[in-house]
């Protein structure tokens, strides 16, 4: 009796992996044994070395020198936590970033980016950039940000794929005219931002922008672990950067909010009132800042709702 090679969940992963990575010059490889990645001879127990011959990584990716660069596991609904961190440990000591992710996330309307992908691309620029700087091509401070790597068709220095947040403003800005919510000639300052993380890797973003029928909110919220950071490490900036992803799907939110309050069917969308007392609560549950900040006309304040709930505590 055969099995599938694949899950449903498997499958969707591996198509959305291999729709970007021959940009990159990598092959993604499947079910691969832990121990045909890394060198189990360097690890620093004999436990570790017996789990790498009886375990597998969902999906690595590897460059054109049959290295592994990445590992991703997706631990969807059954996953068993029982021997992640073994796995986790593994990676650590090999140096090899490994993402957990939980879900099929995208942001759909501000920029066409499904979670995967944002993960494959975020890696392989960063790698990138880090050779860049060793071979002293870029500035030792130069700090990383995926949404300075421009498309190869860009118009201008500003023209990226990965950028949430101007791509947001604009898109935000241009409903509220469309739908005749504008009150404001410079509606972008009223934009307004607030990403939170748990210890346990849930994100939750808030995004908020003025209109004439009051503050209209957005929310996401998505879980991305990076139990080993790698090379990464160096970068710093990985966490900000995954949390930009978390920004754009609550942008989503709010656009299709926009869009329903435009419609005259704002009474599905939930109030400023509701989405304030929610991040009130996420800062009681022990949340921390992630990412914060908005324009000098917002009407709320999300970031002072957030320290409502951690007695003033941001970190």
């Amino acid at each position: 009796m055969l099995r599938k090679f694949r899950n449903f969940s498997e499958d969707r992963i591996q198509q959305q992996i291999r729709a970007v990575i021959g940009r990159h010059g990598a092959e993604l490889h499947e079910k691969v044994r832990v121990a045909d990645i890394v060198n189990i001879d360097m690890l620093d127990r004999r436990e570790l070395g017996t789990y790498a011959l009886q375990s597998h990584f969902d999906f690595v990716l590897v460059d054109e020198n049959q290295l592994a660069v990445t590992a991703i596991e997706f631990d969807g609904p059954g996953h068993s936590t029982f021997n992640d961190e073994k796995k986790n440990s593994i990676c650590n000591q090999a140096n090899l970033p490994l993402f957990r992710i939980y879900g099929f996330q995208e942001v759909r309307d501000i920029n066409a980016m499904t979670l995967t992908r944002y993960l494959v691309e975020l890696v392989f620029h960063a790698r990138v950039f880090q050779k860049m700087k060793d071979d002293g091509h870029l500035d030792p401070s130069e700090p990383f940000m995926l949404s300075g790597f421009i498309k190869d068709e860009a118009k201008n220095i500003f023209d990226s794929e990965f950028d949430f947040v101007a791509n947001a403003n604009g898109k935000l800005t241009r409903a509220l005219e469309l739908n005749g919510l504008t009150d404001d000639d410079l509606p972008h300052l009223s934009i307004d931002r607030l990403i939170v993380r748990s210890p346990d890797d849930d994100l939750h973003a808030f995004v908020s922008i003025n209109s004439s029928k009051g503050t209209i909110m957005g929310k996401a919220g998505v879980r991305i672990s990076v139990p080993s950071p790698g090379f990464l490490l160096e970068i710093g900036s990985i966490p900000m950067e995954i949390a930009q992803f978390a920004d754009g799907m609550a942008c989503d939110d709010l656009l299709e909010n926009i869009r329903l309050i435009g419609s005259g069917a704002g009474h599905v969308v939930r109030s400023a009132d509701e989405v304030l007392k929610e991040i009130i609560g996420l800062g009681r549950q022990g949340y921390s800042l992630a990412l914060g900040g908005g324009g000098s006309r917002s009407n709320v304040d999300l970031i002072g709702a957030f320290t409502a709930g951690t007695s003033g505590k941001l970190f």
